[in-house]
Parts: C-alpha cells; sequence; structure tokens
C-alpha cells in the first residue's frame, strides 16, 4: 500500500563498500568531496550510523536491503558451516559449509529467508550494479551480473580497482538517465584498495574523489531531467575498516591444542574436529565436532562445555582478540576476554520467554525485547555499567559512541542463527585473524564489532534529526519516504525521522 503524498518518488542507494564513518565525515569537512556536500549533505544530513555483525560485505547488505540482522536471516558471515549439515566426506553438500567468497557468491540470495522482501520489489523499474543481493531484481536489470565474476577476477590479481569503479560509474548514469525508479550502484574500490595499502592511501583517496564526481553528475543528470527534487539520495557503507599491523593465525592455534582444524581453502582436511570461518578477517566463528553422538557435528556446543574443553582459556591467552563469545545452557550470551566475563540477557514481553531466540515462534520485531547486561571481572566489552531491562533502542543509545558500539544487541542478534559458530571471535584495532591463504596480504581489516568496523556514514539529501541509527533501519525508513507502508512487515528495523 503507497501513501498518497510520498516525499520522494525516486530512489539511488549508494555503498562505499569500506567506507569508515570517521574518515569521510573528515572528507566532506576537508572540501574533498565536493559534490556529496553540496548535493546531499547540505540539503539533508550527514549521520553516524551503526552497521552489524558481522560488519562485512555480504552479511552486512542484509540490514539495508530486507530491514533484517544477518542473525534473523542466518546469514552470519561470509563464510559459515552448518554444523547440522555439514558431514565429512560430503564436504561441498549444501548448506553445509559455504564461503561467499567464491562460486558460494551465486547463491547468496538462495540462502536467505525465502518469505522476506527486498527493496527491489517496492519499486519499477529497478537498476543493480554489483550489489550481490539483487533479490527482486529482474536479471536484465541486474546490469553487471554477467560481467563482475570476470572483472572482479580480474581486479584481484592486477589491483585496476579503478577499472571496476569506472564501470559501475557507467553503468550508474545510464541507469540515472534511463529513469529507473530505483537505482542501486555498489562501488567497491575504497574497500579493496584499503585491504591492499591502508585506509587513507592515496589510492583510497582518489576512489573517493571519483565517487564524488560521479556523484556530480548524477546530480546534472536529474536537474537535466527535472527530477532532482523527487529523488532521495543516500550514500552509506556496509562496513568501517581499520589498519592492520598483525595478523593473528586461528586456525594454527587450534592445531597446537589438539582440535584439528578445517579452514579455508582447506576445507579437505581429515580428522577435523573444528572449523574457522573468517568473515572481513576481523571476526570469525568457530564450530567444534561433537564427539560420541552418533549425529556428526552436530548441534552448536554450549559455553560451558568450550570452557570444560579449555578452548576458551586457551583463546583468550591471544594477544589481539579482543573477546571470545558464545552461547550458555541457560540460552544467555557470554562474552569472556582475558581479565573478566560479561553476560547478555534477553527477554520478550510479548511471550514472556527468557531468551527467546531459544523459543518456538520467536519473534524478529526487537522492539518488545528487553536487554540486560552484567559483568564480573573487567567488563570485556567496556561499558562499565550494568545494565537492566533495556529495550533495543535504550540498549543502542547506551552504548552507542563506546569502543563496542550497540554490542549487546549485535551479539544477542547473531547467535539467533542455527549457522553461527559454537564461539564468535572479535579482533582489537590494528589485527586480524587470518594469517595464512590471504593473497594479496591484507593491510586493512573489518569485521569485528570495534566502533571503526561497526560505526558508518549515513549520508541523505533528506534531513533525519535520529541521533542513533541502525542500518537495519534503512529499509523501512527509505520505503516511508518513498509512500511504501512496512506494518505488515516483520524486521528488524524502524523508522527514523
Amino acid at each position: 500500500m503507497e501513501s498518497s503524498e510520498p516525499d520522494f518518488k525516486r530512489f539511488i542507494f549508494i555503498i562505499i563498500d569500506g567506507s569508515p564513518y570517521e574518515i569521510f565525515k573528515a572528507l566532506i569537512e576537508n572540501g574533498d568531496l565536493p559534490n556529496i556536500k553540496k548535493f546531499v549533505v547540505d540539503r539533508g544530513s550527514l549521520n553516524k550510523a551503526v552497521s552489524a555483525f558481522p560488519s562485512t560485505t555480504g552479511p552486512a547488505f542484509i540490514p539495508f536491503f530486507m530491514g533484517l540482522y544477518p542473525g534473523t536471516a542466518n546469514i552470519p558471515g561470509i563464510r559459515w558451516l552448518s554444523k547440522s549439515n555439514f558431514k565429512i566426506p560430503h564436504r561441498f553438500k549444501r548448506p553445509g559449509i559455504c564461503s561467499y567468497m567464491g562460486i558460494d557468491g551465486l547463491r547468496f540470495e538462495a540462502d536467505l529467508p525465502s518469505d522476506a522482501s527486498t527493496l527491489f520489489n517496492f519499486f519499477s523499474p529497478v537498476s543493480n550494479i554489483y550489489n550481490l543481493l539483487a533479490r527482486g531484481c529482474p536479471s536484465t536489470k541486474n546490469l553487471t551480473r554477467r560481467i563482475k565474476p570476470f572483472v572482479y577476477t580480474y581486479a584481484h590479481f592486477s589491483h585496476r580497482w579503478r577499472f571496476v569503479n569506472q564501470i559501475a560509474i557507467r553503468q550508474f548514469h545510464k541507469a540515472a538517465e534511463a529513469g529507473d525508479q530505483f537505482i542501486m550502484c555498489l562501488f567497491p574500490a575504497v574497500d579493496t584498495f584499503s585491504h591492499l595499502t591502508h585506509t587513507r592511501s592515496l589510492p583510497v583517496l582518489q576512489t573517493y574523489r571519483e565517487i564524488d564526481a560521479a556523484i556530480g553528475k548524477l546530480v546534472n543528470i536529474l536537474q537535466k531531467m527535472g527530477t532532482l527534487e523527487e529523488t532521495l539520495i543516500l550514500i552509506t557503507s556496509d562496513h568501517g575498516m581499520s589498519d592492520t599491523h598483525t595478523h593473528i593465525d586461528i586456525p594454527r592455534h587450534l592445531d597446537d591444542g589438539g582440535w584439528r582444524c578445517l579452514h579455508y581453502p582447506k576445507i579437505w582436511r581429515q580428522d577435523a574436529v573444528s572449523a574457522s570461518m573468517v568473515s572481513g578477517n576481523g571476526m570469525t566463528h568457530l564450530y567444534f565436532k561433537n564427539s560420541g553422538n552418533g549425529k556428526g557435528w552436530g548441534a552448536r556446543m554450549p559455553f560451558e562445555q568450550m570452557h570444560q574443553m579449555g578452548v576458551i582459556n586457551s583463546l583468550t591467552e591471544l594477544g589481539g582478540l579482543g573477546f571470545v563469545v558464545g552461547q550458555s545452557e541457560t540460552g544467555d550470551i557470554i562474552v569472556q576476554s582475558r581479565t573478566g566475563q560479561g553476560k547478555i540477557s534477553c527477554h520478550s514481553l510479548r511471550t514472556g520467554h527468557e531468551n527467546p531466540q531459544n523459543a518456538e515462534n520467536s519473534i524478529k520485531c526487537t522492539d518488545s525485547l528487553r536487554f540486560s547486561y552484567e559483568f564480573i571481572g573487567t567488563d570485556p566489552l567496556g561499558y562499565g555499567v550494568f545494565y537492566k531491562n533495556l529495550s533495543s533502542r535504550e540498549a543502542l543509545r547506551e552504548t552507542y559512541d563506546s569502543s563496542y558500539p550497540d554490542g549487546i544487541v549485535q551479539l544477542w542478534q547473531i547467535f539467533n542463527g542455527d549457522r553461527t559458530g559454537d564461539l564468535v571471535l572479535s579482533a582489537e584495532s590494528g589485527y586480524d585473524l587470518r594469517a595464512r591463504y590471504e593473497l594479496p596480504e591484507h593491510h586493512a581489516t573489518h569485521g569485528a564489532l570495534i566502533a571503526e568496523h561497526m560505526h558508518i556514514p549515513l549520508a541523505t539529501n533528506y534531513p533525519i534529526a535520529e541521533q542513533y541509527i541502525r542500518s537495519v533501519d534503512v529499509f523501512p525508513t527509505v520505503l516511508n519516504l518513498c509512500g511504501h507502508n512496512v506494518a505488515a512487515h516483520h524486521i528488524d528495523g524502524r523508522i527514523v525521522k
């Protein structure tokens, strides 16, 4: 159902992959992005928003396009293992094991909830450029569908990511000239150049300027068509980045501890009893085989069992590891560092269930949930405060500017999916969790729960006064501005104004 007078008739959505909020803001303030400042920010606003955990391409797109957390959508990372489906030697039987960095990237949409709509379902005609979450976009309007695998592969080995961006820019302007009602354009080169160099290198800054020039030309096209005032323009990022100085070899550490580890690209390892599925290199899921149950890898192992096995203490000894998190036998989320332990509890006002991710018919929308957090020793999340019965929004507000923004809700949501690991690890700034088989070597990292990875820019030509915004709020907010009613959709986000 559409309202009679929507604020906007067209929507142009731009994702600058890997753009941290602080860097984007500095470029705006320094005059390095004059077109974005003049035609977007000055007409509307630049907000600091919070991405989703894990803060990595793919899972972090789901909030934008579906209004769901990665945990709700059961896509907990760019790589994951489904313990209930994974059986050796049937290593490639889906959905047992997955890496969207390879051929599985073509199956990303098939792994999403089948009953959930995307932004593409609300507009027509639409265009999609490079974005892998294109459900609802006709194949003929997925403009880079055929060329993307080839140009991404070429750029990966040649490092010519500006060439990839230039293709995006050409398709972007063509779609604008064609009058498409919704245009989604992903610019990947800031992320890839940051991995190759660092987050403020010359290639990265040059890429920002090229994107800004492309937006200047876009505005010129819209002005000539007389549609600028009726077009909502939103520029954001899926995640931030931080420069990396140290790589932690998690699989080797598990091997040395006697937990032979399966990991990409060594997914053929025989007699493996653990698996590490890394995302963005700043976080990883760890899975452990349940021995003696006759069910292969079985169900998720509780935190208490991991502790008895010695896994928790072994991991927390690693320098550069922010914390280890798992799910208790009671359903609580346990956050462990070397010097302290935190506990996240949740209950539903509607059902009365404690920790409703374990309850039947659990509620996807978080508005009816209440969160509590307590700790012993040194608070591993650094909040230093006990929280009791916070709403989702109160939890966001209380932790927004902390070292782990929105950590209470984000760590809760990731364990809503049954593909999430027995344990989830998050690295500290400057560290990542993959020391081998990353060619070329990464010099910048994302994926973790830290502020540098979670804080993203949200620039719109419509003023948003709300100070506390999640990426999952973009879906309902955009649809509301474009005249669509989202009340009937079970989502995790809410409209912000």
